[in-house]
């Protein structure tokens, strides 16, 4: 039986985003669940003999432009014989100046002068501030030195 390439042309024309077989687009999905990624971790740590390190109440590691990323609570985990350790928890990327009184005895010599520049910039900004301020204040009383001028008409009356 012979078959009528316009037909078949027509019939394929209609058929096509109906096929079964056809192209599909597959999502990949990303994982989104922490707790599995955490628990790789942990396998990955295990494999490592990570020990657990107890007594650490907070680490603060800092970065060349002056921020600190502190961790409040954490969890320490050290493999060392492959020098690696693990740090977990909520991480917060805080200013130097906001946790100077706690963190004087954690700082290195190179933090300290990190923590000198800081101090030196904010005398300076405090003395620009000053000038500031002086150069307003003389402003202000060169205008209160100025006379008031005298009133030459009666804007009362109406014309």
């Amino acid at each position: 039986m012979p078959i009528d390439p316009e037909k078949l042309a027509k019939l394929q024309k209609a058929s096509g985003p109906k096929k079964v077989g056809g192209s599909r687009i597959k999502v990949k999905k990303g994982s989104k669940n922490t707790e599995a990624d955490d628990t790789k971790l942990q396998a990955t740590l295990k494999k490592l003999n990570a020990v657990t390190l107890d007594g650490v109440d907070e680490a603060n590691f800092f970065k060349n432009d002056g921020n600190v990323l502190h961790f409040n609570r954490v969890g320490v985990q050290q493999a060392a014989q492959y020098n690696t350790h693990t740090f977990t928890g909520y991480a917060q990327e805080k200013p130097l100046n906001e946790l100077i009184p706690g963190i004087l005895p954690q700082m290195g010599a190179e933090n300290l002068n990190m923590l000198q520049q800081l101090a030196e910039r904010l005398q300076n900004n405090k003395a620009a501030l000053n000038e500031l301020n002086q150069e307003a204040n003389a402003g202000a009383a060169g205008a209160d030195d100025e006379e008031v001028p005298t009133l030459v008409e009666n804007f009362d009356d109406v014309e």
